[in-house]
């Protein structure tokens, strides 16, 4: 019985570890950021900026410094960083504009996986 309890208590105490680490990866690279523009949130890096992308005339999150890149897959313009290269995004099935260090990051308040610096 006292087997039983010890293993209930790793099993919490693990529970409680995976989640802390799970929240503070998300809060440490990527956050959900509100666009006046578009009114709408986004997941972005936690240094990303409204800017304007000269070709498409909208309102963007993104990077400081971003440059208009061409997404060859989605045929769109998306301000990006210089580095950025098209990359598939396996849970979402969509390709994005990210640099090649970017790591695949969950946003636990939206649940969406985005490729963040």
């Amino acid at each position: 019985m006292s087997g039983d309890i010890q293993m209930k208590g790793y099993a919490v105490y693990t529970a409680a570890f995976v989640t802390f680490a799970v929240v503070f990866s998300a809060i440490a690279h990527g956050e959900t950021k509100y666009n006046p523009y578009t009114r709408q949130w986004e997941t972005v890096s936690a240094d990303s900026v409204p800017q304007l992308n000269p070709i498409t005339k909208r309102w963007e999150l993104a990077p400081p410094n971003s440059v208009p890149k061409f997404n060859p897959y989605t045929r769109q313009y998306e301000m990006a960083p210089q580095n950025a290269i098209p990359r598939v995004n396996p849970y979402t099935k969509q390709w994005e504009m990210a640099p090649p260090d970017a790591k695949l990051e969950l946003n636990t308040r939206t649940g969406a996986w985005h490729y963040l610096r």
